[in-house]
């Protein structure tokens, strides 16, 4: 019940016309009962559905700046007017300017130890908009998907939900744990995405995990049975050799519902800028139903391009970007050069993975939640004295400084959501309850994450 209506309605009303332009323009797939699946012969839908975008983009003669990490929205006067980032290779410093800018960096699935994300999913486009003056919301909503094989090597392969339906999923006592928390509607992982993936975790917490993984066990099932294509179960099988054994699995870090505040024209508070993907909160409430994702980028990245395009045919260039961009950069230069802290930037991130899933993941509490608060502002302390002598290394130790921004943001918004709902789960308040039907604002005050405001969910 926290979904921006409006976002939903332009979601759900323009969704179905963006597959025929896919397939015009030779996205591979087949139309089923539910809607249409591009899983033709991959394991996920994203790089088939990705290259005929970027095919497409490049047929168009749309250019690509590649391996930059944008550091800074240049921003004066309420208005964006472009971008400082550096090549992550050569250390060479860009400075953008556009007469718009559209975020769609994505969500901040991979700051969590266990996730089946891109590792460039950081959340940096959260802590650009935070750094730019702007608001966050529904960010204590983060989903985790039940079933990631965590054995082989394969740590980040996410297992279709029908698996889960076709064998028991064990603990090393043996128990079935689909009987023991009573998960019986199906199919489980996506009815139940929420429930399965807490099981799983409190099973692994309370030490009756395997390696800290449980079973699913499919030598017995007939997965000839599976809504996928031969050639996708063939896949499958080579990588996790499930007709020989137990496949391990884990859940993992999927998705975060919440960030940007935006219209339906996709305009953020900052004249200039638009966001649209997973950057973007609203659409999805505190939970998101699968598909929806891709679904949600094709809509609301056509939204976003029109209108930012529309609204940079009524201005002009400033010409004091130049000027603004000097300023920041210059502070992003003292971050440059040898550092006397202990430890190295790609040390810190662990660290803060691990705090991410331990404190700020599946099953949540008031102590847990102030734990990772106090930890975040030590590992502030220390990155505030970090330097990084490698391009790469700022790369990640930026990384680390946003990641800090958002986890305290998540850690307080999770904080004062003293309910569950969605994907958020507080063991101290498992009930969900109708006065907490609010939406939950952050944004930075003197250089930190507070909450700014509490608005109630329009009637």
């Amino acid at each position: 019940m926290l979904n921006d209506p409006g976002l939903v309605e332009l979601f759900v009303g323009r969704a179905p016309s963006k597959v025929g332009q896919l397939i015009d323009m030779g996205l591979k797939g087949h139309h089923h009962s539910s809607g249409f699946n591009c899983r033709a012969t991959d394991m996920i839908g994203g790089p088939q559905l990705s290259s005929v975008l970027v095919r497409a983009c490049r047929e168009a003669g749309i250019g690509f700046l590649e391996n930059v990490m944008v550091t800074d929205l240049v921003a004066e006067g309420g208005r964006c007017q472009g971008v400082l980032g550096f090549h992550k290779r050569s250390g060479e410093w860009y400075a953008v300017q556009s007469r718009s800018v559209i975020l769609v960096t994505g969500g901040a699935g991979a700051l969590y130890f266990q996730t089946d994300n891109a590792p460039g999913s950081t959340g940096d486009g959260y802590a650009l908009g935070l750094e730019a003056g702007l608001e966050l919301i529904d960010m204590e909503f983060v989903q985790f998907y039940p079933l990631v094989n965590a054995g082989s090597g394969h740590a980040n392969l996410v297992i279709p939900p029908a698996f889960a339906d076709l064998g028991p999923i064990t603990n090393r006592l043996g128990e079935d744990i689909k009987e023991k928390y009573g998960l019986h509607a199906k199919p489980i992982a996506s009815v139940s995405r929420d429930r399965l993936s807490q099981a799983i975790f409190k099973e692994v917490a309370l030490g009756n995990g395997i390696e800290g993984a449980l079973h699913l066990d499919l030598r017995q099932a007939d997965c000839t049975a599976l809504p996928i294509s031969p050639q996708t179960l063939n896949l499958y099988k080579k990588k996790m050799a499930f007709d020989s054994q137990a496949v391990k699995i884990t859940p993992a870090c999927h998705h975060t519902m919440g960030g940007l505040k935006v219209d339906k024209d996709c305009r953020t508070d900052l004249s200039g800028l638009f966001a649209a993907g997973e950057v973007v909160g609203g659409i999805h409430g505190a939970n998101r139903m699968g598909g929806n994702a891709l679904s949600e980028a094709l809509v609301f990245g056509e939204v976003a391009g029109t209108r930012a395009a529309a609204y940079a045919e009524t201005c002009s260039y400033d010409p004091g970007f130049q000027a603004l961009a000097g300023v920041k950069a210059e502070k992003r230069f003292q971050l440059v050069g040898a550092s006397g802290v202990q430890g190295s930037p790609a040390a810190q991130m662990k660290d803060i993975k691990k705090l991410f899933w331990e404190n700020l993941g599946i099953i949540r509490s008031q102590a847990g939640l102030a734990k990772g608060l106090r930890t975040l502002e030590k590992t502030h302390e220390r990155l505030l004295a970090q330097r990084a002598d490698t391009p790469r290394a700022l790369c990640t130790l930026l990384e680390c400084r946003h990641a800090v921004l958002i986890g305290k943001a998540m850690a307080l918004a999770a904080l004062e959501r003293t309910e569950s709902r969605g994907a958020h789960y507080r063991d101290d308040y498992p009930a969900e309850t109708e006065r907490w039907l609010k939406h939950i604002h952050v944004k930075l005050i003197d250089g930190e994450p507070q909450i700014s405001r509490i608005t109630p969910v329009p009637s």
